[in-house]
This record gives structure tokens, C-alpha cells and sequence, in this order.
């Protein structure tokens, strides 16, 4: 073989052997990328295991939650199915009342079992009050105790330290109005990613839920408020017209009495008014079982008299609450539990007050005051009304006596002026009384000194 072919052949077969080279790096390139997307899919393939295993856990939570109206019912939902998810791990949730700054512990269990926690002050440091005040969640998978001395945080008083521990925040709005809490008593690193994600999950759907919760409270106390003013609003209406068709202070008195007994059903309902001028306290109305006819009395130290001085409602929850006021109570009969006495005021002075009594303790409460307020107010421009409309017929009648005076007194003077003959002026003076006075008997008499008689020129009998 020549030189040539030789060289020709040593390069096809170098060629060949660079060809086989390329194809082996290939097919090393490809099995690596098969084996790299295999384990992408593996990947994939769990993380949608994980997702939809995740998306079934939230449907059945908020299928949980959509069934609930309750607030109690949301916690004892979400948080059993938490107890569940997570292998019957040690959760809570936990909720903060701004107003009285307490952490409530509705739904917490420990070691197996549900306990009971009573409220605690949200503190300055440790992990409430970090959660509640960033609204940022916290995960611990090691050296608790090290990270619970970074927070100032420590451990509630029945519970014991936990391992491993996530808490998200439960936020509505801008504000975070509690948290879940899952903890691993026994085992470090306990949570990923995964699970810190489902449970932020479930806590926005519990936050949603809440807040559904919140508002139909809310919507409820509303329509409630609206229907006790309308109802107040009704029965103002019925008083105030019943009220508006008498000028008598008898009659309103018992108007209003009777309408506050139907109200109140309360056991003994007082109207009484004071007497400026004897100071005396008068009870036109007192119901006990029955209408009662109750003498007046002296203002002094009880309850009505300590409303009509301070001229501001005295609400009493109890007896013994009473006895704070110097009530004694000499029968049994007296001695109800509950006292609601609110004045009846007229401009700047306080005519008297309006009571009602009950058996039964904390039987008034402040919509029980607003609208016995309204209706003696009411009562108290009423009687005024009628206190001045008698002053007005009293001084009408004064000023029909003194015309009547008047013109007696001017009848006379004209009958001395046109008269000379003394028994023409006894009979027309006469007359004139008897006419103005419609009397049976109507006597002149005149004393003689000369014979020591009496002498009657004119005599009706």
C-alpha cells in the first residue's frame, strides 16, 4: 500500500473514531438530560401532588368554613383540620382584642388534648406580640430556645416548649387580628416550605371567614338597633298623641303609667311629682299588682328623692346595690332587685321621676333608660302644659270675678247717683245681690242708736 492510501485511510478512520467520539458525547449529553428532566418531573409530578393535596385540604376547610356562623364553630372547623393535616401536631389559634389588649385562646392543643387557656395581656416582646404588630409570620426549626430569648418570648403557663414551630397571622384589612400556631414537641426542622405555605393558606381563609362572621354580627346588631328604635319610635308615637289630646295631669299620668307597665313588665311602676312649695312628694300613679293609693311624703334621703336632686337617671342592678343607696326594705314585698328611675324634667327643673321596680337583678339595661328618658321628657312638657293651662283658667276665672266686681260696683254707684229716696236704693242694691249671687237669703240690716234696734229694709227669704 502506498504512502498515500495509507494517509487516506488513517484520516477516514480518525474521522470515524471523532464521529463515534461526538456520538458517545451525545448520548452521555442526552442521558444526562433525560435523567435531569426525569427528576424535573418526578419534581413537578410531587409538587402537583403536594399543590392539590393542599387544594383539597383548603376546599374542605372553606366547605367547613361556608357552613359556619359562628365564631367558635370557625375556630373548632379550622382548627381540627389542622390537628388532622399535620399528624395530630400541637396547634392553636389565638385572638387579639385591641380593646382590652387580651389574647383569647379559643381553639389550643397540647400533647395529645384540647386545653383551655385563659386570656393573657398582649405583651411588649415575644411572638404574639411581634406577630401582631408586623403582621409577619414566624418559623422555628431549631434552637427554640436561643430564638424564644432573641423575642423575649416565654412559655404560657400549662403549656411546655416546642421543638419546631410555625405561626402565621391572621390579618383583616390592615390589621392582624390573631394567628395559628402548629408546633413539634420532638422533632427539629418539622416544617418546610410546604407547610408554612398551607397554613398561610388556611389562615387567609379563616381571616375571610371571620370577617364574613364580623360583618353578619354587625348587620344583625344593626337591623336589631333599627328595630328596637322603631319600636321605641312607635310606642313615643302613641304616648305622645294619647298625651296631646288632655290638658289633665291625672289623665297623663296615667297614660304614661299604663304604657310604661306594658313595656317594662316590670312588678311596680311609680309616677310621682314634687310639690316645690310644701316639698312634698305626691304619687298621682303607683302600680303593685294593682292600682295603689299611696299618701304623700316628705322629700329626704331614698331614691326618688336622690334622682329629683341630682336630676340624672339612678339605675340599681340589685338589692344590694340598694342598700349602697340607704334602701331598707321592711317587707318582702320591697324588696326588688332591680331599680330604674329616670326624672321627668321641664326645661331646667325636675317635676318628678318616672320608676320601675322588678324582682329579677340586672333587669334594666341602658336602651331601658334612653327610652323611659324620652318618655318622661315627654310627660314632663305634658304636665307643664297642663300646669299651665290650669294656671290660665285659674287666672281667667280671677279676672271674670273681679268684672263681675266691677260691675257690681259700677251698677251700684249708678243706682246711689239716680236715687234720692233711701228705700228705692235698699231695694235696687237688693236686687242687684241677689241677682249676682243667686242666694236664697238676702238681708239689709241698719242699726238705729237712737232706739237701740236693728231695722231691715230689705229682706228676701
Amino acid at each position: 500500500m502506498s504512502s498515500q492510501a495509507e494517509a487516506s485511510l488513517a484520516a477516514r478512520l480518525e474521522a470515524a473514531n471523532q464521529r463515534v467520539a461526538e456520538y458517545e458525547s451525545a448520548k452521555a449529553a442526552a442521558a444526562i438530560e433525560i435523567d435531569r428532566l426525569s427528576s424535573e418531573n418526578r419534581r413537578l409530578l410531587k409538587d402537583a401532588e403536594e399543590r392539590n393535596a393542599e387544594l383539597a385540604v383548603i376546599n374542605s376547610v372553606q366547605a367547613a368554613l361556608a357552613a359556619q356562623l359562628d365564631i367558635q364553630g370557625i375556630y373548632d372547623a379550622v382548627g381540627d383540620k389542622i390537628h388532622e393535616i399535620f399528624n395530630q401536631a400541637d396547634n392553636d389559634i389565638r385572638i387579639y382584642d385591641p380593646r382590652t389588649n387580651l389574647v383569647h385562646y379559643p381553639y389550643c392543643y397540647e400533647n395529645g388534648e384540647r386545653i383551655v387557656i385563659e386570656p393573657n395581656p398582649l405583651g411588649e416582646k415575644g411572638f404574639e406580640a411581634h406577630i401582631i404588630r408586623t403582621r409577619e409570620a414566624i418559623v422555628i426549626n431549631e434552637n427554640m430556645a436561643k430564638v424564644m430569648e432573641k423575642y423575649g418570648s416565654y412559655i404560657i403557663p400549662g403549656t411546655v416548649a416546642a421543638k419546631s414551630m410555625m405561626q402565621v397571622p391572621l390579618v383583616a384589612g390592615e390589621q392582624a387580628r390573631g394567628m395559628i400556631g402548629v408546633s413539634d414537641m420532638n422533632h427539629e426542622h418539622a416544617f418546610g416550605d410546604s407547610e408554612v405555605r398551607l397554613l398561610a393558606t388556611l389562615a387567609n381563609a379563616m381571616s375571610v371567614a371571620l370577617e364574613n362572621v364580623r360583618l353578619f354580627d354587625e348587620t344583625q346588631r344593626l337591623l336589631k338597633l333599627t328595630e328596637e328604635r322603631a319600636g321605641e319610635l312607635a310606642i313615643l308615637n302613641s304616648v305622645g298623641e294619647a298625651m296631646a289630646k288632655t290638658l289633665d295631669v291625672k289623665t297623663v299620668t296615667r297614660i304614661v303609667g299604663d304604657k310604661v307597665r306594658d313595656i317594662f313588665s316590670a312588678e311596680a311602676i311609680e309616677i310621682l311629682l314634687r310639690d316645690s312649695q310644701s316639698n312634698l312628694i305626691h304619687v298621682p300613679y303607683s302600680f303593685y299588682r294593682e292600682y295603689q293609693d299611696v299618701e304623700p311624703f316628705a322629700m329626704g334621703d331614698g331614691l326618688t328623692s336622690e334622682v329629683i336632686l341630682s336630676g340624672k337617671p339612678l339605675l340599681i342592678a340589685n338589692f344590694e346595690q340598694s342598700r349602697e343607696h340607704g334602701v331598707i326594705a321592711l317587707t318582702e314585698a320591697e324588696k326588688t332587685e332591680s331599680y330604674l328611675g329616670v326624672p321627668i324634667n321641664a326645661g331646667d327643673k325636675t317635676l318628678g321621676v318616672v320608676s320601675v321596680q322588678s324582682y329579677q337583678q340586672n333587669a334594666f339595661n341602658d336602651g331601658h333608660v334612653r327610652l323611659l328618658q324620652t318618655l318622661a321628657a315627654n310627660m314632663g312638657v305634658a304636665i307643664a302644659n297642663a300646669r299651665l293651662f290650669d294656671e290660665t283658667q285659674r287666672l281667667l276665672k280671677v279676672t271674670e270675678a273681679r268684672n263681675a266686681e266691677l260691675a257690681f260696683v259700677n251698677g251700684v254707684q249708678e243706682v246711689l247717683v239716680s236715687n234720692v229716696v233711701m228705700q228705692e236704693i235698699y231695694d235696687q242694691i237688693g236686687d242687684k245681690i241677689h241677682q249676682i249671687f243667686d242666694a236664697q237669703v238676702v238681708d239689709i240690716g241698719l242699726f238705729n242708736p237712737d232706739d237701740n234696734l236693728i231695722h231691715f229694709p230689705y229682706t228676701i227669704e
